[in-house]
């Protein structure tokens, strides 16, 4: 089976909070809509905000000097921004990008953290989104570091059907260069793997729609690549 580990959807932590503590929240929420390719959080930024993603798909991304890494792929119903809370540095510690039109509200960190001091449940809640979302972003190291090329991309197709798209056939949203990116390869061999599967009849490809037509096969290149 695919190391990428599903994502957790946050909207039940609002559910905890009183109705004074959503009103604090709301007072100091600004809703903004981005287009696909806008950057929503710049790593490296004063850290003032924390956002809470209502639509849309997002690439969590360390820029480097020469390339950049993708740490994980977010939904809708996703905090973004929360490993900067309490950073003492007070920056944001990687960029958020719109790999989708989408929409966002935008809360006032400062008010964000003073509901999570008053609302223990609440406080548990986001320590446990927060601990989530590292376990993803290590295994994903893990698998860039541990497998080789051909199960680096099958755990990806097995990621995004998986996890992301929850469809053996999806429209990808990343470009060649972000899917390069996310399994740490050049964009020559991750394209020239993909074609492969579609040679070994693993996968069918239609310019950006994918569909994973042998799973179990895939999922043993993941397992063993």
């Amino acid at each position: 089976m695919s190391d990428c580990l599903k994502d957790m959807q946050h909207q039940t932590a609002f559910e905890l909070l009183s109705d004074d503590e959503k009103n604090i929240l709301e007072e100091n929420k600004t809703t903004i809509s981005y287009k696909k390719n806008e950057i929503i959080l710049k790593q490296g930024t004063i850290a003032n905000t924390i956002l809470y993603s209502k639509s849309g798909l997002f690439k969590l991304h360390i820029e480097g000097t020469k390339k950049d890494i993708i740490l994980a792929i977010k939904k809708d119903k996703a905090f973004l921004g929360l490993s900067s809370l309490y950073y003492i540095n007070k920056t944001y510690l990687y960029s958020v990008t719109a790999l989708k039109n989408c929409e966002v509200d935008i809360y006032d960190k400062e008010s964000f953290k003073s509901v999570l001091s008053k609302n223990a449940n609440f406080s548990n809640e986001i320590v446990k989104y927060i601990n989530h979302n590292s376990a993803r972003i290590f295994n994903r190291f893990l698998c860039v570091a541990e497998k080789n090329a051909r199960g680096k991309v099958a755990d990806m197709l097995l990621c995004f059907a998986n996890n992301i798209y929850e469809s053996l056939e999806y429209t990808l949203a990343m470009t060649r260069q972000e899917l390069a990116d996310f399994v740490g390869l050049s964009m020559e061999n991750t394209i020239r793997i993909l074609k492969e599967f579609e040679v070994d009849k693993l996968i069918k490809m239609n310019g950006k729609n994918i569909e994973i037509t042998n799973k179990d096969v895939l999922e043993k290149i993941s397992d063993f690549g």
